[in-house]
């Protein structure tokens, strides 16, 4: 059975379809269900309709998928059964061919404590159920949950029938659903009524592609179980990895001699003569003398002129994978008269990146937070050569249009001969995904400098060029008309970047960790990000986006209201756009230059993987073709014993550290972004990733809480899970910047009858995080651990004592200086007090304790009777550590490193840094395992991860020339 394309629509199309519809069966009453599995959180668009489809046709053996309908969460309506069809729905109550419910599901979990049914989604809901009972004439109470008529929660134990009959009532009341004119006059009448919209004929279509003939059981009807759940993603894979094994198949003389006149294969910048398919300048020769002529005389005797289409892929692309793109594609492109080039490039991207990936969450468990393990991903990639990967990959994107020497440029050469040859009769046009976007850039403008004629249109697809580099190579360019007559980006909106991943290791879109992590400063402008195009003036203008249409440029935002038509996008992942029917359909538009609903041969369904789902180790061209500049890496450590929820990945330690013993973990935590204007600050987020730097050259995994991930909760949970999972031979670090103050004594274990405490971001409602809670934190400590403590904030003279400080001090000379601490109000008071009830934790007794029972090492930013500052955007204390730590700790002690701060503040400084921690503490060296208080034991995981490391360090040292 071939796999169907499921339509979505708008609820104001379905209105349409609705009245349209020619029914030969009498709808009696509504049923809805939830999906219970896929929750929010798994749909997946398209993909997930036909994942249903198939596990209720493969597995449940019905003729088509259960129900009429589905909602997504974004309130968009997918189609599904033939509405001339009983549903399965409840055994016992899906009707039959004469009458019987409209059945519709709603993605999503809407039991208790699970997703909600809120906006779009319920509002799509509500007006169906109104829209359906109006067509049909059926009384409110029409409407039937699943649990009526079953053992079931569904549609939800959070759904309440009595409301949800209410508010459906008050949709019919105010005239919102259809009048009864409308359903009068809905079918068959008015001067043309056989002529619907293209939309309602095509959705009438897609409905009967299973006969209203077909019978299901009379008991058909969805589980919504855990047994049903597994068997409906056991289908969803097992079909996933059988047409992925189908895409990837390997590929023939006979493919190959199709693919020749189409492919330019590229290795470095250069045409590759290996691989799958080879270039040679013979071969461009002969796209360019034989097949371009034959395809320019078959335009010709069609009257139109020859589009030429130039298609670069992104870098998360092998060899193979790259030549399967462009096999899929060129049939197609052909079948709509555009003949076809690709730069196949081998850019060994998907491969270097996957290995950083894995390695820098290697070991590191799923339950930690999902931020942490993107922060701690952001932190390793330098030391795990990522943004040295990045620059390879660009640096070969830039050498292809190298003059004369280049593969892209010698292409460029040929185009400008043939067009002068054959004036007025070419048409040029190309599309950039992702780092293709950086391809093109070079490409379009070495095009440019060799008089090769304007491209008619230029269209990238989530571009991850630099926007510096976009706008040094085109756009000038671009406004002066000189290299595209047009320029459409694809690209997702902030909202579906962020839910993307990257292979499930790194939880945000590519482009967001070429953002964090691979270009060469953090935060440098990417080109397909939402944010960065509306920060930047210029691209404003260039797309639009100013209110002012007057630009070259224009956005189509993924995903589009519409799934047709010249600016639709329904890609919901990075890899996507490139294999997403709606956003190809718009592409191929734009070249033939036809409107909206301009007939063109639509895109073929999807049958690959996004690269967000693929297993990256599968899509690598093993053995051949992996880099030497990584290919002395050896394979991955085994797993450590224990699981962690903060676990250091494996990175070389700089110069001055030494690599042994246990693990090194870090929890930085910068606050600037208080609720209260009155508490912001400026230089604390700064400060924790800049500690995280610092850290993670000493071989420290280190994750980050900045700003609203900084909840008291977070703290709390984060900090106990690095310190009880920590263990004999281990380094850990807990660096804090942000306010500090100091709040009433509850339990009377302070002298001056005052708790210190640090200001996590939602401490004015009373979540402090006081000396008390942390005392208690340190005191489960393990034994032969190391736990140094980096505190830039007011009140951190004797932290996890804590001791109070005052308020003197005045800023001299810096911009923007504020003090790190908030005074403690009385509505702080008493909302600390209302907290700590809550907490259950008022009445601790038996103190925290003096200097004699400290068990970690204290760095704090001022004394009792000073206060932190910062300006320059960090904490002065942040900045002087900082600068020492850089320089190499080799050897030193904790109070040496006390004095070397010191005196990097100068003679006459505001603040006096001050080391807390017991007497014989201070003789002990920084940052390194304590060993002294118990010998490690060294098992053969442990052995073999250090030797992994070694390893990898020579390698690096053998590559560098060291």
């Amino acid at each position: 059975m071939a796999t169907p394309v499921f339509k979505r629509i708008t609820l104001e199309q379905f209105a349409a379809l609705l009245l349209q519809f020619p029914f030969t069966r009498q709808v009696d009453a509504v049923h809805m269900h939830h999906t219970w599995r896929p929750s929010h959180r798994d749909f997946k668009g398209h993909e997930t309709i036909v994942g249903m489809w198939r596990f209720h046709t493969q597995e449940k053996g019905w003729s088509d998928i259960a129900q009429h309908i589905t909602i997504d969460p974004e309130g968009f309506i997918w189609l599904g059964r033939n509405w001339n069809r009983p549903p399965a729905s409840a055994a016992g109550h899906n009707g039959n061919s004469a009458f019987g419910p409209f059945m519709f599901e709603m993605i999503g979990d809407f039991d208790q404590g699970h997703d909600s049914l809120v906006g779009a989604q319920r509002e799509t809901a509500l007006r169906v159920v109104a829209l359906v009972q109006q067509r049909f004439d059926l009384p409110v109470t029409s409407l039937r949950f699943h649990n009526s008529m079953s053992a079931k929660s569904c549609p939800g134990s959070s759904l309440v029938y009595d409301d949800v009959v209410a508010a459906v009532n008050q949709i019919r009341a105010q005239g919102r659903g259809l009048s009864r004119a409308m359903v009068a006059g809905g079918v068959g009448e008015g001067p043309f009524p056989e002529e619907r919209s293209l939309a309602t004929r095509e959705a009438i279509e897609a409905l009967s592609r299973v006969s209203a003939a077909a019978d299901d059981p009379a008991d058909a009807e969805l589980a919504h179980d855990d047994v049903e759940a597994a068997a409906s993603a056991a289908v969803e894979r097992q079909e996933q990895e059988q047409e992925v094994a189908e895409w990837r198949r390997e590929l023939s003389p006979q493919r190959l001699t199709a693919l020749q006149p189409h492919v330019i294969n590229l290795s470095l910048g250069r045409f590759s003569a290996s691989g799958r398919i080879s270039t040679t300048e013979s071969d461009v020769d002969a796209i360019f003398e034989e097949h371009l002529v034959r395809a320019l005389a078959e335009a010709r005797a069609q009257n139109r002129k020859l589009r030429l289409l130039f298609y670069a892929h992104g870098g998360l692309v092998s060899e193979s994978s790259g030549l399967a793109i462009a096999e899929k594609h060129i049939d197609w492109w052909m079948r709509n008269g555009v003949y076809p080039i690709y730069f196949v490039w081998e850019t060994g991207l998907f491969e270097s990146i996957g290995q950083m990936l894995k390695r820098a969450v290697f070991g590191s468990p799923r339950g930690f937070i999902d931020s942490a393990n993107d922060l701690l991903i952001e932190s390793a990639a330098e030391p795990l050569r990522g943004p040295k990967i990045w620059g390879e990959m660009k640096l070969s994107a830039e050498r292809a249009a190298q003059p004369q020497l280049g593969g892209a440029w010698q292409v460029a050469s040929r185009l400008k001969s043939f067009c002068d040859a054959h004036p007025g009769e070419i048409e040029l046009h190309a599309i950039g995904h992702s780092a293709g976007a950086i391809f093109h850039s070079h490409f379009l403008a070495a095009a440019h400098s060799l008089g090769v004629p304007v491209f008619d249109t230029l269209q990238f697809f989530a571009p991850a060029v630099r926007v510096d580099t976009f706008k040094d190579q085109l756009l000038g360019l671009l406004d002066a008309g000189k290299v595209a007559r047009k320029l459409t980006l694809f690209t997702m909106n902030k909202h579906y970047e962020k839910d993307d991943n990257c292979a499930q290791l790194y939880r945000k879109s590519l482009l967001y960790l070429i953002f964090n992590a691979l270009e060469d400063k953090r935060g440098t402008p990417i080109l397909g990000l939402e944010e960065c195009l509306r920060a930047d003036a210029d691209l404003k203008r260039l797309f639009c986006l100013d209110g002012h249409p007057a630009g070259a440029g224009e956005v189509v935002w993924s995903m589009s209201s519409s799934d047709s038509g010249r600016s639709a996008s329904h890609a919901t992942a990075h890899g996507d756009f490139d294999d997403d029917p709606p956003t190809m359909n718009s592409a191929v538009r734009r070249i033939l230059d036809l409107p909206d609903d301009g007939v063109i041969d639509g895109y073929p369904a999807r049958l690959r993987r996004s690269t967000a789902e693929m297993n990256w180790a599968d899509d690598i061209d093993w053995p051949e073709e992996f880099e030497p500049s990584h290919a002395a890496l050896p394979a991955e450590p085994p797993p450590l014993p224990t699981s962690t929820p903060l676990q250091a990945a494996p990175v070389v330690a700089g110069p001055a550290a030494t690599v042994v013993g246990g693990r090194r973990i870090a929890l930085c935590v910068g606050i600037n972004d208080y609720p209260d204007p009155r508490h912001r600050l400026a230089g604390c987020v700064a400060d924790a990733r800049m500690w995280a730097s610092s850290l993670s050259r000493l071989g420290f995994a280190s994750a980050l809480l900045l700003d609203g991930q900084a909840t008291r909760e977070a703290i709390d949970r984060s900090l106990r899970a690095m310190v009880e999972n920590a263990r004999a031979g281990d380094v850990i670090v807990f660096q804090y910047s942000g306010h500090g103050t100091y709040v009433t004594d509850l339990d009377g274990d302070e002298s001056d009858s005052r708790d210190e405490a640090l200001c996590p971001v939602d401490f004015a409602s009373g979540a402090l995080y006081i000396d008390d809670d942390i005392a208690e934190v340190f005191a489960r400590l393990p034994e032969g651990v190391n736990l140094t403590c980096f505190m830039d904030c007011c009140h951190s003279g004797t932290n996890s004592r804590f001791a109070v400080g005052s308020s003197g001090g005045r800023p001299l000379h810096a911009r923007d200086a504020r003090r790190r601490f908030v005074p403690a109000t009385a509505e702080i008071n008493q909302a600390h007090v209302l907290f700590r009830q809550r907490l259950g934790r008022a009445a601790r007794h038996g103190g925290n304790g003096g200097a004699e029972l400290m068990r970690d090492i204290k760095f704090a930013a001022c004394r009792d009777d000073e206060v932190a500052w910062e300006s320059d955007g960090h904490g002065e204390f942040s900045v002087h550590a900082t600068r020492v730590l850089d320089a190499g700790i080799e050897g030193l002690t904790h109070e040496q490193f006390l004095q070397m701060i010191q005196a990097d503040f100068g003679p006459s400084p505001r603040q006096h840094p001050l080391l807390d921690c017991v007497e014989q503490a201070r003789s002990g060296s920084l940052l390194q395992p304590r060993q002294a208080e118990q010998p490690l034991e060294v098992d053969n995981v442990l052995l073999m991860q250090t030797l992994w490391q070694l390893q990898r360090l020579v390698g690096q040292l053998a590559r560098h020339g060291g």
